[in-house]
């Protein structure tokens, strides 16, 4: 009896054994997939070298925006709308639209399904971000990939070293000035094309950071969301506003 107990247990130990190597190599595996469709895309941009500057001010209008070769990263994948670019940290990739807002939650640019997904536009924003607010969707990595490096704005010195992004489009380049940082449950108001300004108000006394200068909170703004973990669903989003660049 004690030793059919013992090969059920060695059993069970195995099969446990061999299922989180499966996991830890599939994640591994789409891991370096990611990454390597990262810097297939990464290609046809260009990244300018860091301005010699004070990070805690914002740079001229005409300065330091990407060149983006859309129509050749549209022979990748026809839905890129925009690039998005923080400097400074790892958010440095394409952004896609699709007809849902599932398809590319999984799946890269090329369409093979990896948890690692892609950057992706509300489907219900017009593609040249154009509404008064538009959304952009990214997971929270643990490797420290694709949105993981926004829930770092929940520390005001963060926001001090990176109170601006660029989003670039086929038609228009933008620097984005970013205004406020709060957490938000998923089915929060926030995910409108239209936000009223009473629950924009809101949402700027909630911030987890505060500029530290005068920026005009009203549309065109730029929303980018990912996860968050104080609560079920939780979400965590960046607000900014969209600045032509001359």
């Amino acid at each position: 009896m004690k030793k059919s107990v013992y090969y059920f247990l060695l059993i069970v130990l195995l099969g446990v054994f061999a299922y989180s190597v499966y996991r830890i190599g599939g994640y591994l595996l789409e891991k370096r997939r990611s990454e390597e469709m990262a810097a297939t895309a990464a290609q046809f941009v260009h990244t300018p070298e860091p301005l010699e500057t004070d990070p805690h001010e914002l740079p001229e209008e005409e300065e330091q925006p990407l060149e983006v070769d859309f129509d050749a990263l549209r022979q990748l994948n026809g839905d890129v709308v925009a690039w998005l670019y923080v400097p400074g940290t790892r958010i440095n990739y394409p952004v896609v639209q699709g007809h849902d807002n599932n398809y590319y939650l999984y799946r890269l640019l090329d369409g093979t399904w990896n948890d690692n997904g892609t950057l992706f536009l509300d489907y219900r924003c017009r593609a040249d971000f154009s509404d008064e607010n538009s959304i952009i969707y990214g997971h929270h990595m643990r490797s420290g990939t694709m949105f993981a490096t926004l829930t770092k704005y929940k520390d005001q010195s963060f926001y001090d070293e990176h109170p601006f992004l660029y989003l670039t489009t086929p038609t228009q380049k933008y620097r984005v000035d970013l205004f406020a940082g709060c957490i938000v449950e998923v089915d929060a108001n926030i995910y409108q094309n239209e936000i009223p300004p009473e629950c924009l108000a809101k949402y700027i006394g909630r911030s987890t950071f505060y500029p530290n200068h005068d920026i005009a909170a009203e549309g065109p703004i730029l929303t980018l969301s990912t996860c968050s973990f104080e609560f079920e669903n939780a979400r965590y989003v960046v607000l900014g506003v969209l600045v032509p660049i001359s």
